[in-house]
C-alpha cells in the first residue's frame, strides 16, 4: 500500500526484527547441526551464529525492503490472479508468497556464503548444497513470521508517521 517514506523505512525496521531473527535461528541450527560439535559446545556456537546471522540478515532485509520493489510484485501477482486487496487473507496470502520468497532467496543467497564459505571454510562446491538444505526451511519460516508480523509492523508505522492507509 502506498505509503510516505518515513512510514516505509519505519516499517521496514519494524517489519524486520522478527523476520532476520527467526530466520536467523533457523539457518544456524541446520548449519551447526551436522557440523559434529560435541553437545556442550552446540549451545554456544548456536548463540554466536545466531547473533551474527541476526545481524547481517537484519542488514540484508533492510536494503531488500526500502530497494527492491517486492510489495509491488505481490500485488501483480495477487492480480494476475484476480484476487484484491479487499478479498483479505486470500490477497495477503499471496502477497507474501512474492514478497517472502524475495526476502528469503537475498538473505539465503548471502548468508550461506558467510557462513558455510567464509566462516566454515567449505570449499565453493559445498555452497549449493548447503543452500538448497536451508531454503524451504528458511522460506515457511519466513513466511508464517512475515505474514503474521508485515500486517502489524506497517500499521504501528502508520500510526507513528500519521500516515493512514488508503481505503479500498
Amino acid at each position: 500500500m502506498p505509503m510516505k517514506p518515513k512510514t516505509k523505512l519505519i516499517s521496514v525496521l519494524l517489519t524486520n526484527i522478527p523476520i532476520a531473527l527467526c530466520l536467523s535461528i533457523v539457518a544456524s541450527y541446520i548449519g551447526l547441526q551436522g557440523a559434529g560439535l560435541p553437545s556442550e559446545a552446540f549451545m554456544p556456537a548456536l548463540m554466536r551464529s545466531v547473533a551474527l546471522n541476526f545481524v547481517l540478515s537484519y542488514i540484508i532485509s533492510f536494503f531488500v525492503g526500502m530497494f527492491i520493489p517486492a510489495p509491488k510484485w505481490g500485488m501483480a501477482l495477487a492480480g494476475a490472479c484476480g484476487v484484491k486487496p479487499q478479498d483479505g487473507i486470500k490477497f495477503g496470502l499471496i502477497m507474501n508468497v512474492v514478497i517472502n520468497t524475495v526476502y528469503v532467496i537475498c538473505n539465503s543467497l548471502i548468508l550461506t556464503y558467510v557462513n558455510a564459505i567464509l566462516i566454515g571454510g567449505a570449499p565453493m562446491q559445498a555452497y549449493l548444497p548447503a543452500l538448497l538444505g536451508s531454503l524451504l526451511p528458511c522460506w515457511l519460516t519466513g513466511f508464517v513470521v512475515s505474514f503474521l508480523w508485515a500486517q502489524q509492523a506497517e500499521k504501528i508505522a502508520r500510526n507513528i508517521c500519521d500516515d493512514p492507509a488508503p481505503r479500498m
